[in-house]
């Protein structure tokens, strides 16, 4: 039956009503209201015979709920049925079960009906909101965790699981600006998929830059104090919605629905699909998929949701809409915002570099560090490089062997060489600082250093030839002299001990004189040659 507008079915029914009273027969006018209505015929009778008929009318009188009547409705969670049994059933002159139901469908809204029966939230699914979108282009993100209603396989893990995903949406644009996966999400999956948003990268698209206002949930990943201090240092305001306020991120939270309905209901195991009477998920004979072949579908979808796909609210891409705004993007360049990766377990230097995720990465700065233990930091799902920390301090940016150019590869031969010269270098310096000659100890008592050489003696060295014996002869006998101890022999006590009869206190006298002939020279004559002058240290 054709739905007829209250206010001209009163004032078809009036006019009727009149003709009635003024004795006119309105049959054919019935009819042809009827017809013209699509309604039958004794709709139109019934019509006018509630408004003639005084009977009919007092039958009909409106009943005013009262606050028994929906306390009632509220505690019986809607039942029209139980409130009618417990507050009018049996009284004389008592409503009916279907006049009370008319009651509580003209007297309360949707809204209200759903608010007394399912709470705020049977509330909120009839409001109205008002649209807002940002005025340019990084004006505002929204970010979101979402768990994925879909069952996959992580690395070493014995039983499926269902993902989160952390996403960044611009709301000017709509385009998905960052996003990471994780098991367990953290305030560090949350600082990794903010600077994948951030850092424009032309193998993903031509969008990223600092936004002005960062607007998420209360989820205490998101106000964590790391992201607090993130905001502060990138000049971004942070501004969480008040607690039960999807309405205020409504953008990122249609997106998930989205993601929903064209992504993961397609895929297997998806947990919203169909089940078995004892709730087993119906799926495919096979394993779940791993999480890392997820990961790949995943951005494959987002990078055409991002490029391809027409927004119905946008009447075009989220790319093309992004274009079309001039606003001045704010870059920070991506070694800047090492410390904004996600940071990893500490990793062992290998002699064919940092093993991380099943690839192999390499830097020239890894270099004489095998065996070390490094930090690394790496973004959620790219493993063309990753960020290597040796303890605060950052040492390089490795990248994956298989994917080196042959200038990082030359880099690479380029510092092995070098590493390898400068420490023969340091080798071959200490070995001369390390041909120092002592003076023989025979006793306790200071060690004598017997390599002191004059800076005289060192520049005669140097004028005299190189070449030839007399020189060479020189030399040696000077250091000969140098080391000669006439004590070593013990001459006065050899001699007074072969002979008794013949020693007397001139032959001591002359032994010790003996020594004190043979004594070096004080070192007050000697000068010190420097040793921090090559020259010198060439001639020694």
């Amino acid at each position: 039956m054709t739905r007829v507008d209250p206010h001209a079915k009163a004032l078809l029914v009036a006019r009727l009503r009149e003709r009635r009273r003024a004795g006119e027969p309105i049959g054919d006018e019935v009819r042809r209201v009827a017809g013209e209505l699509e309604v039958g015929a004794r709709t139109v009778w019934r019509w006018v015979a509630e408004f003639t008929d005084t009977d009919q009318e007092s039958r009909s009188d409106r009943y005013e709920l009262t606050d028994a009547d929906v306390d009632a409705f509220t505690r019986w969670q809607g039942n029209v049925a139980a409130v009618h049994r417990e507050l009018h059933a049996g009284r004389p002159g008592g409503l009916s079960v279907r006049r009370l139901q008319r009651a509580f469908a003209a007297q309360l809204t949707p809204g209200q009906r759903a608010g007394l029966v399912d709470g705020a939230e049977g509330r909120r699914r009839y409001e109205v909101y008002l649209r807002w979108a940002p005025p340019a282009r990084n004006a505002m993100w929204e970010g979101d965790h979402v768990e994925l209603p879909v069952l996959v396989l992580a690395p070493r893990a014995q039983r499926p699981v269902k993902p989160w995903a952390t996403v960044f949406i611009d709301g000017f644009s709509r385009l998905v600006m960052g996003w990471a996966i994780s098991l367990r999400p953290n305030s560090g999956t949350v600082l990794a998929a903010l600077r994948g948003g951030i850092v424009i990268d032309p193998a993903r698209g031509p969008f990223g830059g600092v936004p002005a206002v960062l607007r998420t949930d209360h989820g205490l990943e998101f106000t964590a104090a790391a992201l607090r201090r993130s905001c502060a240092a990138l000049g971004v305001e942070l501004v969480p919605a008040p607690a039960y306020t999807p309405h205020l991120k409504g953008k990122v939270e249609r997106w998930n629905r989205t993601l929903v309905q064209e992504f993961l209901s397609g895929l297997p195991f998806y947990t919203g699909g169909p089940r078995a009477a004892d709730g087993t998920l119906l799926g495919p004979d096979s394993d779940p998929m791993t999480l890392g072949l997820f990961v790949d579908r995943l951005a494959a979808w987002v990078a055409d949701y991002n490029i391809s796909r027409v927004h119905s609210a946008l009447g075009g891409t989220p790319l093309q809409r992004w274009a079309q705004d001039a606003t001045p993007l704010r870059e920070i360049p991506a070694e800047a915002l090492r410390w904004m990766l996600l940071a990893d377990r500490e990793r062992t230097v290998n002699r064919d570099g940092v093993h991380h995720d099943g690839v192999r990465f390499l830097a020239p700065e890894l270099n004489g560090l095998v065996g070390e233990r490094v930090q690394i930091r790496y973004m959620p799902h790219d493993l063309r490089s990753i960020e290597v920390f040796r303890g605060d301090v950052w040492l390089a940016t490795a990248f994956a062997q298989d994917t080196l150019t042959d200038e990082q590869r030359a880099a690479v031969l380029e510092r092995r060489r070098a590493d390898a010269a400068e420490l023969g270098r340091r080798q071959r310096r200490a070995s001369r600082r390390a041909r120092a000659q002592l003076a023989p100890i025979t006793e306790p008592g200071p060690v004598t250093d017997t390599t002191v050489i004059t800076a005289a003696s060192a520049r005669a060295d140097r004028r005299e030839p190189t070449r030839g014996r007399a020189g060479a002869g020189r030399r040696d006998d000077e250091a000969l002299r140098r080391m000669a101890r006439t004590s070593l022999l013990d001459l006065k006590t050899d001699f007074a001990f072969w002979t008794p009869d013949i020693a007397t206190p001139a032959t001591a006298a002359t032994s010790t004189d003996l020594d004190d002939l043979a004594a070096p020279a004080p070192a007050a004559a000697v000068e010190p040659v420097d040793p921090a002058d090559p020259t010198e240290s060439e001639s020694r």
